[in-house]
C-alpha cells in the first residue's frame, strides 16, 4: 500500500507539474510579446519627396533592422518597448536619426525619415572629365553635380536653362530675352576669350550635342533660340559640370570653357513604373504700364511746356487694349521604366506648348526618348539611347518695326495722330502680321558598349550622332496698301528662308586597368576621341509679291540665294596614369594630343598635360577631429584649348562680277598658316568638408587661369593686297576667382525640417598682352586693352558744361585722365573735343550669389524659395539712349541738364550706362505630397502637387539699393531714366549688354506628378 501510494503521489505530482510548466511557458511567451512593439515608416528624399529604396533602418544599440522597399517603406518587429533611437542610412545620403521614439508594448509606432542628398559623397561615381567612371574621392578637380529630380520636385522649372541656372558656384546664365522659346547663354567662371566663343561644350550620354544658344531667325539683340532646351527636363537624371582646363584636359581642343555632361534617365529591374507630370500656368511682364514711363514733346501752343504720353496706358484706354497679356504655359510628360537583370528600359514622351506675353510668340515641342540597357554576357554590356524632337517656335522681335518692345521704347507723342497712335513704326494690330519662325527636327542616337574581359580591365566605346534639320524664316505678307503700309517697301511682301542641317558625330574609346600592388592601386588608361561637326545651309529670299495670297520665295519678283557648307573635325588621343594609396591618396597624370582641321597647315598638333591629386584626410589614422565627418584636399593643374573658326587659317577669296560681267574673285581673308588654338592653363586648389554628422557640407575652390596664344584680329598693311585684319595668336589673358558652396540641414525633425544651400563665387580677369595693339573695339561701347578686363567700357566723362540762351551747348570740359596710361579718371579738365576715353568699368559680373531655403512641414509639405544675383559690373542700356536720341525725354526737351546735353554730343552711349548688379527672388514654391488615399483614387502609388513662381521680385539693385520699387524700376543716375531689368542682355553678344529686347517675364505654374 505504501509503495502504491507513493507511486500514486508521484504520478499525481507529475500530472500537476506538467500543466503548470506548460502554463508557465505560455505566460512567459505572452509576457515577452507584451514587452515588444513594432516600428514602421517611410524613408523619402528630403527635397523631392520620392521614396528612397534600399535604405537601411536600424534600432540603435541592437541588431534589429530592415531595408526599405521600392516604396521606401520598412517594418521592424519585436522592438523592445520604451524609448528607442532609430537610424536611417543610404549611400549617397546623409545619415538621419530619430531619438526618443516611444515603442509601446504590443503597438506599432510610425517613424518617417527625410534623407538629404550628401553634397560631397566621396564614393559617388562621376563620368565627366574622367577615363570612364571614377569615384569623386580620386579626382583632384571639382565636379559639380545637379540632381534633376530633386530640383524638379520643388522648383518651377520649365527648361534645361532654368534647371542649370546658377545652382552651381561659378556657373551663370545670361538670359537674352523674355520671349518663350528662347534661351540663355552659359558662362562658367566668366569670359576667357577675346574673340572666340565663351560657351562650354555640352554632351548628352557621352555624345557631343549642338547646344548653340543663338539659333533661329534674326531678332532684336541677336538670334536666341537655344538648342540646349530641346531636351525635356523630366528626361534628365543628372548634370555634371567641370569648369575649366584643369578638369577638361581629356576633352582637348574645344574644352577650355568647361564641359557639361547631361545624363538621361535609365531603366531599373522590376515591375514597370509609370511617371506622369503636367505643368500649367501663365507668364507675364510685371507692371508694363508703370515701367513704360512717359515720352514727351514740346507743346506748340505753350512754349516751354511739354505734352506727355504713356503709350501703353493710352493703348489700354483708347486703343486695342493691353499690349502684353498673360501667356498660357503647358507641359506634359510621361515615362515608363522597368525590366529584368538582363534588359532594362526607360521610355518617355513629352509635349510643350507655351505662349508668350503676345499671342503670336509661341513655342511647341514634341519629344520621345528611349534608353535600353542590356547585359549581353557576364563580360559585355550595351546601352542604346535615342531621342526624336520636333519643335516649332514663332518669335516676336524680328525687327525694330515689328517688335512690340522696340515700338514701346521708341514711342513718341508726335506719332499719336498719324495712324501709329504713338508707337514708333506701326500700331499693335500690325505686328503679328509678320511671321518669324524656327522649325527643327532633331534626332540624337548613341550606342555605348562596355567590355570587361577580366576583372581588372574595362573597355568602353561610345558612338553617337546628333542631327538637326532646321528651317528659319521671316515672312512679311503683302499688304493691301503696298509700299504705303507702315512697313514701307516690305509692305510689298518679302520672305527669307534658311534651310539646312547640322550634324555632330562622336566616336569615343577608353580602356583602363585596375592593378593592385600591396597598398597601391595603379590605374592606367588610354583613350581615343573623334568629333566631326558639319553644317550645310541653303538661303533664299524673295520680295515684291504680285498678289496678297502669295507668300513663297519663288513668288517674289526679286529673288536671291546662297549656299554655305562648314565642316570641322578633331582627332585626339590621351594617356592617363592614376596611382592610389590605401584608397585615400590619389595622384593622376595625363597627356592629350589633338589635331584639328581648323589649325594652320604649319601647326600640326596641340598637346595638353594634366596633373592632379586628392587626399582623403579624415581616413588617416592620425586624424581625430570629432566634429569633422569628412575632409578631402584636392588640387589640379591642366591645359585645354579652344580651336579657331573653321576657315580662319585659310586664305580666302570671294566670288564677284568682274570686267564685262565676267566671273571674278576678290581677296577676302588673308589667312594664317601658323594659326593654332587658344590654350588655357589652369590651377585649381580646394577642399570638401562635411561637419556635424553630415548636417553641414562645404566645398571651396580657388582657381588661376592663363589663356595663352589668345586669338585676335591684327590690322593688315595695305601692301598685303587684302583689307581688314589677319587672325593671329598674340594675346595673353589671366583670370582668377574663388567658389564656395555649402548646404546645411539646419533643423531635422519629425514635423519640421529646414535645409539651406548657397553658392557664392568671385571672378576676375585681366588682359596682359595684345601683341602691340593699342586696343580692340567691341562694338561702339567697349574695348579690349592691356591691363584691363575683357571688353571694359571706355568713354569720355563730361565734368562741366555751359548752355547758351537757346539751350545749345556752348562749352564743355571733360576729365583729362590720370595714371600711367592716362585712362584713369580724376585728371585735370580738358576740352571735350580732345579728351581721352577713360576707364568706366567692367562689363562682366565679378561676383555671383545664390541661396535657397527649403522648409518641410509634417513630412509632406515643402516650402521653397531661391534668391539669385550677380554684380560688380556696368552695362549699357540702349533703351535710355534711344529715348534721348528721339528727343522724347524731359531733360533733353527742356535743355536744363548741361551735363546730359554735352554727354549726348561727345559720348552718347554714356547716357545709358548703369551699375548692373542685382539680387532677385528667382523662385518660390509650395509642394504637397498627396496622402496615399488621395493618390490611390486615380490608381497612383504616390502623387504631389506644386504651386510655384519664377522671377517673383527684384530685391536689390546696385543702382537703387534695397528700396527698389516692387516693379523693379531702376533710375539711371545721369539721365534719371528707367531701366526695365538689369539682368537682360543680348544673347548674340558675348561681352556687353543690350537692353532693347523683351525683359524676363514672371511666371506662375501648377505641377502635378503621379507615379503608378
Amino acid at each position: 500500500m505504501t509503495r502504491s501510494l507513493a507511486t500514486a503521489v508521484v504520478a499525481l505530482a507529475v500530472l500537476c507539474v506538467v500543466p503548470l510548466h506548460a502554463a508557465s511557458a505560455e505566460s512567459m511567451v505572452w509576457v515577452q510579446q507584451a514587452a515588444t512593439g513594432t516600428v514602421t515608416g517611410t524613408v523619402t528624399d528630403a527635397t523631392s519627396g520620392t521614396p528612397v529604396a534600399s535604405a537601411q533602418v536600424t534600432i540603435a544599440g541592437t541588431t534589429a533592422g530592415a531595408i526599405t522597399n521600392e516604396q521606401g517603406r520598412y517594418t521592424i518587429a519585436n522592438v523592445r518597448a520604451g524609448n528607442v533611437t532609430v537610424i536611417a542610412r543610404r549611400i549617397g545620403y546623409t545619415e538621419s536619426t530619430r531619438a526618443n521614439a516611444t515603442v509601446a508594448a504590443g503597438a506599432t509606432v510610425t517613424v518617417d525619415f527625410r534623407l538629404t542628398i550628401a553634397a560631397r559623397t566621396l564614393d559617388a561615381v562621376v563620368v565627366t572629365g574622367t577615363a570612364g567612371g571614377t569615384q569623386k574621392r580620386a579626382i583632384g578637380n571639382v565636379i559639380s553635380t545637379v540632381d534633376a529630380d530633386s530640383i524638379l520636385a520643388i522648383a518651377p522649372v520649365g527648361n534645361v536653362n532654368q534647371l542649370v541656372g546658377q545652382r552651381t558656384a561659378g556657373v551663370m546664365m545670361l538670359p537674352g530675352t523674355g520671349q518663350v522659346g528662347t534661351g540663355s547663354a552659359i558662362r562658367i567662371r566668366g569670359n576667357s576669350s577675346l574673340s572666340l566663343s565663351n560657351e562650354p561644350i555640352v554632351y548628352i550620354d557621352g555624345v557631343r550635342m549642338d547646344s548653340d544658344a543663338t539659333r533661329g531667325p534674326g531678332q532684336r539683340g541677336g538670334s536666341n533660340v537655344s538648342a540646349l532646351n530641346d531636351i525635356h527636363p523630366d528626361d534628365i537624371a543628372s548634370i555634371e559640370i567641370i569648369k575649366g582646363p584643369a578638369a577638361a584636359t581629356l576633352y582637348g581642343t574645344e574644352a577650355s570653357n568647361g564641359v557639361i555632361q547631361i545624363i538621361t534617365k535609365r531603366g531599373s529591374s522590376g515591375a514597370p513604373q509609370f511617371d506622369v507630370s503636367t505643368r500649367t500656368g501663365l507668364n507675364w511682364l510685371w507692371n508694363p504700364e508703370g515701367r513704360t514711363g512717359m515720352r514727351y514733346m514740346l507743346d506748340p501752343a505753350n512754349p516751354g511746356q511739354l505734352i506727355g504720353l504713356n503709350v501703353y496706358q493710352n493703348e489700354r484706354v483708347n486703343g486695342t487694349g493691353p499690349i502684353f497679356g498673360y501667356g498660357l504655359l503647358q507641359s506634359y510628360s510621361a515615362n515608363i521604366r522597368g525590366g529584368t537583370e538582363a534588359v532594362r528600359y526607360f521610355v518617355s514622351a513629352s509635349r510643350n506648348d507655351d505662349v508668350g506675353v503676345v499671342d503670336w510668340n509661341w513655342d511647341k515641342q514634341n519629344a520621345i526618348r528611349a534608353n535600353i540597357e542590356m547585359e549581353l554576357s557576364d563580360k559585355v554590356q550595351a546601352r542604346i539611347g535615342t531621342a526624336y524632337i520636333e519643335g516649332q517656335t514663332r518669335l516676336a522681335q524680328g525687327s525694330i518695326s515689328t517688335d512690340p518692345f522696340s515700338n514701346l521704347i521708341w514711342s513718341n507723342p508726335r506719332f499719336l495722330n498719324d495712324g501709329r497712335r504713338g508707337w514708333n513704326d506701326a500700331p499693335p494690330e500690325e505686328w503679328g502680321k509678320v511671321e518669324s519662325r524656327f522649325d527643327n527636327d532633331r534626332t540624337t542616337t548613341s550606342v555605348e558598349l562596355r567590355y570587361q574581359p577580366v576583372d581588372w580591365s574595362t573597355h568602353r566605346f561610345i558612338a553617337g550622332l546628333d542631327m538637326n534639320s532646321e528651317v528659319s524664316s521671316t515672312l512679311y505678307p503683302q499688304q493691301p496698301e503696298g509700299a504705303e503700309h507702315f512697313y514701307g517697301q516690305l509692305g510689298l511682301g518679302s520672305r527669307a528662308v534658311s534651310r539646312g542641317a547640322r550634324r555632330f558625330l562622336t566616336l569615343d574609346y577608353s580602356g583602363s586597368a585596375n592593378l593592385p600592388w600591396r597598398e597601391y592601386v595603379f590605374t592606367p588608361a588610354v583613350g581615343f576621341q573623334y568629333y566631326r561637326s558639319r553644317s550645310s545651309f541653303i538661303n533664299a529670299s524673295g520680295a515684291q509679291f504680285p498678289a496678297v495670297p502669295i507668300t513663297t520665295v519663288s513668288g517674289g519678283s526679286v529673288r536671291d540665294g546662297g549656299e554655305s557648307f562648314v565642316e570641322n573635325a578633331t582627332a585626339g588621343v590621351y594617356f592617363q596614369q592614376q596611382v592610389g594609396w590605401n584608397n585615400r591618396l590619389f595622384v593622376t597624370a595625363a597627356l592629350r594630343a589633338d589635331a584639328n582641321s581648323a589649325f594652320g597647315e604649319q601647326f600640326k598638333a596641340a598637346y595638353y598635360p594634366k596633373l592632379s591629386g586628392s587626399w582623403v584626410v579624415h581616413e588617416e589614422p592620425f586624424f581625430d577631429v570629432s566634429w569633422i565627418d569628412e575632409l578631402r584636399l584636392r588640387g589640379a593643374w591642366g591645359a585645354a584649348g579652344q580651336q579657331p573658326a573653321t576657315f580662319a587659317a585659310a586664305r580666302l577669296y570671294s566670288p564677284a562680277v568682274g570686267y564685262q560681267n565676267q566671273p571674278a574673285i576678290n581677296p577676302a581673308a588673308f589667312g594664317n598658316p601658323e594659326l593654332k588654338p587658344e590654350r588655357g592653363e589652369e590651377l585649381e586648389l580646394g577642399f570638401d568638408m562635411t561637419f556635424l554628422n553630415g548636417r553641414l557640407d562645404v566645398g571651396f575652390t580657388r582657381y588661376q587661369r592663363a589663356v595663352k596664344d589668345a586669338i585676335v584680329n591684327r590690322p593688315l598693311p595695305p601692301s598685303s593686297g587684302f583689307t581688314g585684319s589677319q587672325i593671329v595668336n598674340i594675346g595673353l589673358l589671366e583670370a582668377w576667382g574663388n567658389e564656395l558652396s555649402a548646404s546645411a540641414r539646419v533643423i531635422d525633425g519629425n514635423r519640421f525640417g529646414w535645409d539651406v544651400g548657397t553658392q557664392i563665387s568671385s571672378m576676375q580677369n585681366e588682359i596682359k598682352d595684345l601683341g602691340g595693339l593699342e586696343f580692340i573695339s567691341i562694338g561702339t561701347q567697349a574695348q579690349h586693352r592691356e591691363g584691363y578686363t575683357i571688353a571694359s567700357l571706355f568713354m569720355r566723362r563730361v565734368i562741366d558744361a555751359e548752355l547758351g540762351p537757346t539751350g545749345n551747348v556752348v562749352s564743355a570740359t571733360c576729365d583729362g585722365g590720370t595714371g600711367a596710361d592716362g585712362l584713369q579718371p580724376g585728371g585735370a579738365a580738358v576740352p571735350c573735343a580732345g579728351a581721352p576715353q577713360l576707364y568706366l568699368g567692367r562689363t562682366q559680373p565679378t561676383w555671383t550669389f545664390g541661396v535657397d531655403n527649403t522648409v518641410t512641414l509634417f513630412d509632406n509639405l515643402r516650402l521653397y524659395a531661391r534668391v539669385e544675383g550677380n554684380g560688380g559690373h556696368k552695362q549699357v542700356n540702349t533703351e535710355i539712349r534711344a529715348i534721348h536720341n528721339q528727343s522724347t525725354s524731359e531733360a533733353v526737351l527742356l535743355r536744363n541738364n548741361p551735363i546730359l546735353s554735352a554727354t549726348r554730343i561727345y559720348e552718347n552711349d554714356r547716357t545709358g550706362v548703369y551699375d548692373a548688379g542685382f539680387l532677385r527672388l528667382r523662385e518660390v514654391s509650395a509642394t504637397y505630397d498627396l496622402p496615399d488615399r488621395f493618390a490611390s483614387r486615380v490608381g497612383a502609388r504616390r502623387g504631389s502637387i506644386s504651386l510655384g513662381m519664377r522671377n517673383v521680385a527684384m530685391l536689390w539693385t546696385a543702382q537703387h539699393g534695397w528700396d527698389t520699387p516692387r516693379d523693379g524700376h531702376i533710375r539711371e543716375s545721369l539721365a534719371n531714366m528707367i531701366t526695365w531689368d538689369p539682368e537682360v542682355r543680348s544673347t548674340g553678344q558675348s561681352a556687353i549688354g543690350y537692353q532693347t529686347v523683351m525683359p524676363p517675364t514672371a511666371s506662375a505654374t501648377m505641377t502635378l506628378r503621379f507615379t503608378f
